[in-house]
C-alpha cells in the first residue's frame, strides 16, 4: 500500500466525540501497570461497565508542564471493553498517538474530560466512559478509554520569514497565521528541494521520530491546495520513517520550531498521473509543501508481546458502584 502523508491508518481514532454528562461510570477504573515506550498500560474495573453517565477519572497524576486552556497535547489511547475488558485497540504500538486542541468546543461537547485535562500535567493518565461509548457491534456494555497526557505541542512557529530559495513561490500568511502558497511559475526542481523559511532553535528531527506539525500541501502544476492540516483543524502526528520520501528526506535533520518549504518531484511524492491511475485519491505530479514543525519526539519501539488488558471481574450485586475488582 503507498504511504500517505500523514498515515491517518497508524492511529487510533479518539471516541472522543461521543459524550454526554458527568457520572460514576468510571469510577471503579484503576491503572493496573505504568505504561512504558511502546507498551499501553492495563487497567481494572468491574464488569460489565455501564455508565448510566459521562464521566472521566484521573489515573495518574503526571510530573511535567501544566495544561491550560487552549493548549495543545499529544496523547496516546488505550481503549478497553466495557464486557469483559479486553482490548479493543492502542496507539502505544503504532507510534504517532493523537494530536487534541483544548478549546470551546471540546469543553461543549465533553466537559468531563476538559475538566480533567485542564490543570492537569504532562504524563498524566485519564479515563472516560459515557453512555453513548460502545465497545462493539451487539456489546451492551459502555466502553472504557484510557489517555495518556504524552506532551504539550506548541501551536505556532515563531520568528522572521525568510523569502522563498530561487525558483520556488513566494509564501506569506494569512490572518490565522497559516501558511499561503503563491501559484508556482515555470518548471518544478528536478531534485527534492528542502529549506528553511524560519529557522527555529529546537532538536533536530531524527529520521524515525514521530513528527508533529501543521502542514500546507499544493500540487505544482496548477497551485490548487490539496491537503492542508490548518483547514482540518489540528497539526498532524507522523512517524517520519511511514510517510512519502520527500518528507522523509526533507524533514529529518530540521530542527523543531522550524517552517520549512519541500518541493518534491513525483517520484519522492505520490508518482505520476500514468502511475497513480485516472481514480487515485492522491495528487500525482510534483507537489509543494511548507511544513511548521512544532514538534518531535522519539517514536517508541513496539515490545511484539505487548497488548494491553484489563483485569475485570462480575462485580457482586451489593457492591457499590466505586468497587474495584481485582
Amino acid at each position: 500500500m503507498r504511504k500517505t502523508l500523514t498515515t491517518s491508518g497508524a492511529a487510533l481514532s479518539l471516541m472522543l466525540v461521543l459524550t454526554g454528562c458527568s457520572g460514576p461510570g468510571v469510577d471503579s477504573v484503576e491503572l493496573s501497570n505504568d505504561p512504558t515506550p511502546g507498551t499501553a498500560p492495563s487497567v481494572t474495573f468491574e464488569t460489565p461497565l455501564n455508565a448510566e453517565e459521562a464521566g472521566a477519572k484521573v489515573l495518574r497524576e503526571g510530573e511535567g508542564e501544566e495544561i491550560a486552556e487552549g493548549d495543545t497535547i499529544l496523547l496516546q489511547a488505550a481503549l478497553f471493553k466495557g464486557s469483559d475488558g479486553t482490548s479493543i485497540g492502542e496507539t502505544y504500538t503504532q507510534g504517532a498517538g493523537q494530536v487534541l486542541t483544548l478549546e470551546d468546543g471540546l469543553q461543549e461537547t465533553i466537559p468531563e474530560m476538559y475538566d480533567v485535562l485542564v490543570g492537569a500535567k504532562e504524563g498524566a493518565i485519564v479515563a472516560y466512559s459515557s453512555p453513548k461509548t460502545s465497545g462493539a457491534a451487539g456489546d451492551d456494555s459502555t466502553s472504557v478509554e484510557v489517555y495518556e497526557v504524552v506532551r504539550k505541542i506548541p501551536t505556532e512557529i515563531e520568528g522572521e520569514m525568510q523569502d522563498s530559495p530561487k525558483g520556488l513561490p513566494e509564501v506569506t500568511e494569512n490572518d490565522e497565521g497559516a501558511p499561503a502558497v503563491a501559484k508556482p511559475e515555470g518548471k518544478a526542481p528536478g531534485k527534492l528541494v528542502s529549506e528553511y523559511l524560519i529557522e527555529g532553535d529546537g532538536e533536530e528531527v531524527g529520521e524515525s521520530d514521530t513528527v508533529i506539525a501543521h502542514y500546507v500541501g499544493v500540487t505544482w502544476s496548477d497551485g490548487e491546495t490539496f491537503d492542508s492540516s490548518y483547514e482540518k483543524g489540528a497539526p498532524a502526528s507522523f512517524p517520519l520513517d511511514n510517510v512519502i520520501e520527500g518528507w522523509q528526506k526533507g524533514l529529518a535533520g530540521k530542527k523543531a520550531g522550524s517552517r520549512v518549504i519541500l518541493s518534491v518531484p513525483a517520484e519522492q511524492a505520490y508518482g505520476t498521473e500514468k502511475d497513480l491511475g485516472e481514480d487515485s485519491q492522491y495528487p500525482a505530479g510534483s507537489l509543494l509543501f511548507v511544513v511548521d514543525i512544532l514538534a518531535a519526539v522519539d517514536t517508541p519501539e513496539a515490545e511484539p508481546s505487548a497488548s494491553p488488558s484489563a483485569s475485570a471481574t462480575e462485580a457482586e450485586p451489593s457492591a457499590s458502584p466505586s468497587a474495584t475488582g481485582e
